[in-house]
């Protein structure tokens, strides 16, 4: 298991190994090329020797600068310009006096060069070593911020394509839970039972609850075709689901609509004001043998729009909101809908519990009529 982890490390490094060599060589062949067709009448020897003092230097400085410069390049990126060039600038500077002084160290060592002739030689070859070092270095430094740069944009579309993907995810689940709320078998008794008691005593009635009821399970169906729809059009559903629901609790359901017809066109989320009215319906009003009062309103706060749904139940907190239920997959729907332009908000004041969710003050073209 350990060789298997640490085989890709392995590679990687053998990798970087190869690389750095391969262009310690050709830096190192680049002088002896430049220099044999300076050189009129360069003898094998003579080019033996270049080559060999050429390779010793490009490792010798190139080795160092592969060991220092991909530990201190990346401090120095967070630096601010010009500060973070002139250290990288100084830091290549140093390595090359380092690596001179290594690399005649070494010349001399093995004979190549006369020990007299050190510092003589040293300052020589230190101007082309910092010219080559400069080059390769500051080369390097471009591409790796070039790349960086690539990489966080790339990873910035992958995150976009994911809260995208996200988004859609959080309203299908949304429209399904919605749906299945509607659908499902004690709703479905319910509302049928309460139809058939109606047909004899309010056939008018009996048939305004068939209509509200396919009107609502229509719009969960269809809400899949837009990301937002007029406010107007998210208060008929929710009128709709207000009047099935009353027509089995009778007075004990009590509900107000204060929305001004200015504001009517605002955008919202489908089915975001019906999954507050359907949360008081389940702890005001059926949780309690005398039932609950509803008050729905929007109010505009600057360029922001405030849909509040209150009632008289017991109340809950934050803390109450469960994770993947309605009220917080409505909180994901918003952020990712508007980004923070958009909240979600509870507070309680005098036995009264509010849930609201504050949007832009966008709306659509069409203006629909509640």
């Amino acid at each position: 298991m350990i060789n298997r982890l640490t085989e890709p490390t392995r590679r990687s490094a053998l990798q970087t190994i190869v690389v750095v060599l391969c262009i310690n060589a050709s830096s190192a062949l680049a002088v002896v090329v430049l220099n044999w067709l300076m050189t009129e009448g360069m003898t094998s020897a003579q080019f033996t020797r270049g080559l060999t003092t050429s390779l010793v230097y490009a490792n010798c400085c190139g080795s160092i600068m592969a060991i220092v410069m991909p530990r201190v390049a990346p401090v120095y990126a967070h630096l601010k310009f010009p500060i973070s060039w002139v250290c990288y600038i100084g830091t290549v500077l140093v390595l090359s006096v380092i690596g001179c002084l290594i690399s005649v160290l070494l010349l001399t060592g093995i004979g190549i060069l006369h020990s007299a002739d050190y510092w003589t030689i040293f300052r020589s070859s230190l101007v082309v070593a910092i010219v080559i070092s400069m080059v390769i270095g500051i080369s390097r430094y471009c591409y790796e911020g070039v790349k960086y740069r690539l990489e966080v944009t790339t990873r910035r579309l992958q995150l976009k394509e994911l809260e995208e993907e996200r988004s859609r995810k959080l309203a299908v689940e949304a429209r399904l839970s919605s749906l299945e709320s509607r659908i499902h078998p004690h709703f479905l008794f319910n509302t049928l039972n309460s139809i058939s008691s109606l047909i004899q005593e309010d056939p008018s009635l009996a048939e305004r609850l068939v209509e509200r009821l396919a009107t609502l399970l229509r719009f969960s169906l269809d809400s899949d075709q837009t990301s937002v729809v007029p406010l107007s059009r998210e208060l008929k559903v929710v009128i709709d689901y207000l009047e099935i629901e009353r027509a089995r609790f009778g007075d004990k359901l009590r509900y107000s609509n204060d929305v001004p017809v200015e504001l009517v066109t605002v955008d919202v989320p489908p089915l975001s004001i019906q999954t507050l009215v359907e949360n008081s319906v389940r702890h005001a009003v059926a949780a309690r043998r005398d039932g609950g009062d509803i008050r729905i309103r929007a109010i505009a706060k600057g360029d922001r729009v405030s849909v509040e749904v209150s009632d008289d139940g017991p109340g809950f907190s934050a803390d109450a909101i469960k994770t993947g239920h309605g009220l917080d997959n409505l909180q994901a729907r918003l952020a990712v809908l508007f980004d923070d332009r958009a909240s979600l908000e509870l507070s309680s004041d005098k036995g009264w519990t509010t849930v609201s969710i504050s949007v832009p003050r966008t709306t659509t073209a069409e203006v629909a009529r509640v």
